[in-house]
């Protein structure tokens, strides 16, 4: 209020000089300079864990960096809906607060996402029996969460859900079925004809884009000049192997099927966001899973996990329903690097950001990708090495027939020796006249008609690899099962494309049936325990 009131005042005096001094040039006020960070979102950009908030969360860290006041205006639990929904009930400050600032931090999506996994649970514990007492489907909310997972279903107990998966390998398969359809649901189709299978559609591509452009647009009405970063979401079921052996034993396949579909599920997220017109993404899954590709669906539980289980306390649960899926310090540290890497601001930093990191007890294990943002990032200057050659004297020694000279040279000087090439291209043209005599010559061609069909690629699937995500696994199988059943309902047919029934015919008959589910189930059994060198499925089969 003060600076409308001094502007108005301003005014008037500048109106009044004008009206005496007629011939003074009248100077135009420069617009405030930006200024400032806001964050949006959800549990992630707030600092939430379970066991409290982190001390530092990544946006006090960006502004202490950067020098600005930071105004952190997300919610745990936030969807994209509830985003914009507080964005439309900004008071008058906060508004002014999103107007004047230079950077607007987005980290959401991920709580769309649980929703639409919790209402699978919930749907699939009603199918199934699955409530605990006192509970049924009347009960499930609107929007649930993990919470209501764990609240309303028998997970560990006497007829519960666990006990369904352990105790058949056919619930396991549809229950593995089942998750492919989420996935699906949640990622949208990826197009198999593109190289690195480009997703589109599904909630992904058909509601929380479209709400973070909103965003985006609402952003850039009331400040047209705000950088506006969406950081993308990380697969947190990341273990290290000999937690994943200790931990899971048996039930490790199904856990690697999970981190599977989840791997998909982030991907397509990332891959989708890309669409959003006026943004930056921070690639936040790719510095949590710190390799310079997305990690294998890991089948096996040895190769490539991924390192989040570092950033995000997911091995200090009892079960993957109650660990704690939200960003540790050290995940805060590594978010504020990137953040701060991409609006490139850098400079050599002794605050919260250096100050936090070496905090850590830990350190030694950060790992290198992220660690390499980080020292980028906060200015850490690597040790310099500083190497020292001594020439050796050289002796030459040259003869000839008549004289025999010997000359002996020490090199103690370091010579520079630049060559420069020159390339010369010429062209030549030559002009060749011929005279030829008049000639005259009839010729009837017959009529040509050539009719030109273009057709889509078919797309490659290995044996076995239904799915076409370059494994052979229980999942595979599972699809195949599905299918079976399809197929077995009279007058009914399958939703296999030719190439997927080639995938799954393992036995060559034309049939896709239970035979082939178990034969891909063998094969996968044998991955899963082989060691050094493994075979194909079609070597396997002929030793079968």
């Amino acid at each position: 209020m003060k600076k409308i009131i001094s502007a108005f005042v301003s005014a008037i005096v500048g109106v009044s000089a004008m009206a005496s001094f007629t011939t003074n040039a009248v100077e135009t006020e420069k617009a405030p300079e930006k200024k400032g960070m806001v964050l949006l979102g959800d549990s992630i950009a707030s600092g939430y864990t379970r066991k409290g908030a982190v001390e530092h969360n990544y946006g006090e860290i960006c502004g202490d960096y950067l020098g600005c006041d930071v105004y952190n205006y997300a919610h745990t639990g936030d969807n994209t809906d509830d985003m914009l929904a507080k964005m439309s009930a900004f008071d008058t400050q906060q508004q002014k607060n999103l107007a004047d600032a230079e950077y607007v931090v987005i980290s959401v999506g991920g709580n769309d996402i649980i929703e639409h996994i919790a209402k699978f649970m919930l749907d699939y514990a009603t199918r199934n029996n699955f409530f605990n007492e006192g509970y049924s489907a009347k009960d499930i909310p609107k929007n649930p969460t993990v919470s209501d997972i764990t609240t309303m279903i028998n997970i560990n107990g006497k007829g519960g859900l666990k006990e369904s998966l352990t105790g058949s390998f056919t619930n396991q398969l549809v229950f593995g079925a089942e998750l492919g359809d989420l996935v699906e649901e949640i990622s949208g189709k990826p197009d198999i004809y593109t190289k690195d299978k480009r997703y589109s559609g599904g909630l992904i591509g058909e509601h929380i884009v479209p709400n973070i452009q909103k965003a985006a647009d609402g952003i850039k009405k009331v400040n047209p000049d705000a950088k506006i970063y969406v950081q993308t979401i990380f697969q947190p079921l990341q273990f290290d192997p000999k937690y994943m052996t200790d931990r899971f034993g048996d039930n490790a396949s199904m856990v690697n099927i999970l981190r599977a579909d989840l791997e998909d599920i982030m991907k397509s997220y990332s891959q989708q966001i890309e669409n959003v017109k006026g943004i930056d993404i921070v690639d936040v899954k790719y510095e949590f899973t710190a390799l310079g590709k997305a990690p294998s669906a890991n089948k096996d539980g040895q190769n490539n996990n991924g390192y989040a289980y570092y950033f995000v306390d997911v091995q200090s649960s009892g079960s993957l329903f109650d660990m704690d899926i939200h960003p540790n310090q050290k995940g805060h540290v590594a978010i504020a690097a990137a953040v701060l890497d991409k609006i490139g601001k850098l400079h050599e930093d002794k605050g919260l950001l250096s100050g936090t990191f070496d905090s850590f007890t830990d350190k030694a294990s950060y790992p290198a990708l992220p660690l390499a943002t980080y020292k980028r990032v906060a200015g850490v200057k690597e040790e310099q090495t500083t190497t020292t050659t001594t020439a050796k004297p050289t002796t030459t020694t040259t003869t000839t027939t008549t004289t025999t000279t010997t000359t002996t040279t020490t090199t103690t000087t370091t010579t520079t020796t630049t060559t420069t090439t020159t390339t010369t291209t010429t062209t030549t043209t030559t002009t060749t006249t011929t005279t030829a005599k008049p000639t005259t010559t009839t010729t009837t061609a017959p009529v040509t008609t050539t009719t030109t069909t273009t057709t889509q690629p078919v797309p490659s699937y290995k044996l076995g690899d239904v799915n076409n995500d370059g494994y052979v696994d229980a999942v595979d199988a599972a699809k195949v099962l599905v299918e079976y059943a399809k197929r077995s309902v009279s007058g009914a047919k399958g939703t296999f494309t030719d190439a997927q029934n080639k995938a799954a015919d393992i036995d060559s008959n034309g049939m896709i049936d239970s035979v082939d589910a178990a034969k891909i189930l063998r094969f996968y059994a044998y991955l899963s325990s082989a060691k050094g060198e493994k075979k194909t499925f079609e070597e396997f089969l002929k030793k079968a």
